[in-house]
């Protein structure tokens, strides 16, 4: 959970910073932002999914996409968090499997 609260503070920060993302998309990352950082405080997630949490992070950074005249440095920024959560939902979505053992392997030494 505080890798997608990482993430979601990363989107609310990015989105803040651009000024031609619409003021109410910007309150509505930084609502959801903030709500996750309060949950998160709170130590109430048992009872979330994390991968819910990344897949919503996941539709807003979609949503910010198709934004006209943002700046090339803000969509490369967008573009880095969506792999980002892509990654972040891949590797959710392993551990949620379970262990594997059939896929370890012994640990290279470094050189």
């Amino acid at each position: 959970m505080q890798l997608a609260l990482l993430l979601a503070s990363i989107v609310a920060s990015v989105v803040a910073a651009e000024p031609a993302i619409p003021a109410g998309i910007k309150a509505i990352v930084t609502a959801i932002s903030s709500a996750l950082s309060g949950l998160v405080k709170s130590g109430v997630t048992s009872s979330m999914n994390v991968s819910t949490v990344l897949a919503a992070l996941q539709a807003v950074i979609a949503s910010l996409k198709g934004i006209p005249n943002i700046s090339p440095a803000t969509l490369a920024a967008i573009a880095d968090l969506d792999t980002a959560l892509q990654a972040a939902l891949q590797a959710d979505t392993t551990a949620l499997q379970g262990l594997d053992v059939t896929k370890l392997a012994p640990i290279q030494p470094l050189p």
